[in-house]
């Protein structure tokens, strides 16, 4: 097994978790930029560089997006949270991380047998995780960058049984779109929120 794809296996693993588990926007942008040159590891295992450097540049441009946008609209200081809260997503994400290391060689053989078991398990593993995440938060940036890594674990695996210029061009659409909506509905959910003064009048 290749150090490189292993390494970058192993860095969707984390990613995903550190997504998954922690609220701050500025660990969760970091950890999805990263997550976006794994996927671009993997994808280069099916793809000329070439073109699998279009996910890393689009999913880098998305990313930008998204975090240019919450340091503008979003509170400076990080979310403190209980440390049930951190528990009980983190057991959440391990517990799919072990589901799909038990079902990933069976999917292997049986629905894609001429991809690396690599591609298979990161593909899987950024689907699971990306549901989970849209299942335990109402965020919009933590909804958006759910559905960006949903779209990297389908890349990663549609990569390996197709290789189209057409389709490449128009996931790279649908990711830029999608950073774009995302920016839209984070800057409305910042002015919807009230804002809050130290000074509060007292009725006489």
């Amino acid at each position: 097994m290749q150090p490189l794809p292993l390494t970058a296996f192993i860095l969707i693993v984390i990613t995903a978790m550190v997504i998954l588990t922690f609220r701050d926007w500025r660990i969760n942008t970091i950890a999805l930029a990263l997550q976006y040159l794994a996927a671009f590891i993997l994808v280069s295992l099916s793809w000329p560089v070439g073109m699998a450097v279009v996910k890393l540049i689009v999913g880098w441009m998305a990313t930008s997006a998204i975090a240019l946008t919450c340091l503008r609209q979003m509170n400076s200081e990080s979310p403190v949270e209980p440390a049930a809260s951190l528990f009980f997503r983190g057991l959440l994400g391990v517990l799919v991380i072990i589901l799909i290391f038990i079902l990933a060689p069976g999917v292997q053989q049986k629905v894609f047998p001429e991809l690396n078991l690599l591609i298979v398990q990161g593909g899987l593993i950024l689907f699971g995780m990306a549901l989970m995440q849209l299942g335990t938060n109402s965020e919009p940036y933590l909804t958006i960058m759910s559905l960006l890594s949903l779209f990297s674990g389908f890349e990663i695996i549609q990569a390996g049984l197709e290789r189209s210029t057409l389709l490449t061009g128009l996931l790279a659409i649908v990711n830029l779109g999608m950073a774009l909506v995302g920016v839209y509905f984070i800057t409305k959910n910042s002015e919807g929120e009230p804002e809050t003064t130290s000074d509060e009048e007292i009725p006489q």
